[in-house]
């Protein structure tokens, strides 16, 4: 027994000790080294802004930095600068505090620089809230504006785009902003009333457009429409005039030809 603790106080194990102890410090010094000309362990890059950067100074932006980058995707952004980067990964390091390594590919998205097309659905007649929704999942934007009109209120009267009518089916940008015209219901308020006898149906329409009434148009005649936008008014119910005024929301009727001739 005194021999086997004699030994481990011996000149030999603590030489041996001493050994291995080396040898461990020599392994973990080399292993730093090796990963450190291999790795470039612990060093680290700053991550520049991509953003808005256009995808035609790409390469000389990089360049300056020492980086490489890879398109990834292309996103629809309607109020993003087109051509421009709208995404980066790993982000900037001025936002995330982080840094990479050197050789580290950048990934980029892109807004394409023609948007993306769309068609146009149906939402007359459909309540507000099914007429947004709609909408919104073809990613396009809304904007509401009430009229009144005799009957319930809530209901999409109108669809329009850049303030003119919009046929279902017809395709527009995707981001595209639609103005909803919704039913408002009777206010029991006054209206004027102007006489459009004699005036073009385009003239009519923009006389009307600032008042809280409703036009309806009757033009056996017109079949174009550019013979909607040229025939003249000939008769109008109710009949308007100088202090004249009307329940808001009543309907106007209006007749039309494109000879201007009277309908009895």
């Amino acid at each position: 027994m005194k021999k086997f603790f004699k030994f481990f106080i011996s000149k030999q194990f603590l030489l041996n000790l001493v050994a291995i102890g080396v040898v461990w410090i020599l392994i973990i010094q080399i292993d730093k080294w090796y990963l450190k000309s291999t790795t470039n362990f612990g060093e680290s890059i700053s991550v520049p802004s991509f953003y808005k950067v256009h995808m035609d100074e790409l390469d000389e932006f990089v360049s300056d930095n020492n980086l490489t980058y890879e398109i990834v995707d292309s996103v629809y952004l309607d109020d993003w600068p087109k051509g421009t980067v709208c995404w980066q990964y790993p982000r900037p390091t001025d936002s995330s505090g982080m840094g990479i390594k050197q050789g580290r590919v950048i990934e980029l998205s892109i807004v394409p620089l023609a948007p993306k097309m769309v068609a146009m659905p149906l939402v007359t007649d459909m309540s507000k809230r099914m007429g947004e929704t709609t909408l919104e999942a073809l990613g396009m934007k809304t904007k509401i504006s009430y009229k009144p009109h005799p009957y319930a209120p809530g209901f999409i009267m109108e669809q329009l785009y850049k303030g003119n009518p919009i046929d279902s089916g017809t395709f527009i940008p995707k981001g595209s902003r639609i103005e909803l015209v919704v039913s408002k219901g009777k206010t029991g308020e006054a209206s004027a009333l102007p006489n459009v006898v004699g005036l073009t149906i385009k003239e009519a329409q923009s006389r009307f457009s600032t008042l809280a009434l409703s036009i309806e148009i009757q033009c056996e005649e017109c079949l174009t429409e550019d013979d909607y936008a040229n025939a003249v008014i000939s008769k109008q119910s109710p009949a308007g005039g100088e202090n004249m005024t009307v329940a808001a929301g009543t309907p106007v009727t209006v007749w039309a030809s494109i000879s201007g001739g009277g309908t009895e």
